[in-house]
């Protein structure tokens, strides 16, 4: 997760972001939306971006994500 997030934030300029709760879901589960404006460095690429984060703990670390975007 660690490794993971470190190549998104190089690939990635951030402008803007915005986080909001967590939202606890049982004792290994809580969920956060993020609400980002974001260039991708590799192809120039501006857009605004919603996601909802999942993620699963185990003892003291995260060992699982999940991303969920708005379809259409």
């Amino acid at each position: 997760v660690r490794g993971k997030g470190e190549w998104w934030l190089g690939a990635h300029e951030i402008h803007a972001a915005k986080a909001e709760g967590p939202f606890p879901h049982g004792d290994d589960r809580f969920a956060v939306i993020f609400d980002m404006d974001i260039t991708n460095k590799e192809s120039k690429q501006r857009m605004q971006m919603k996601e909802i984060g999942v993620f699963t703990v185990k003892g003291d670390k995260i060992t699982r994500e999940e991303f969920f975007y708005a379809g259409g």
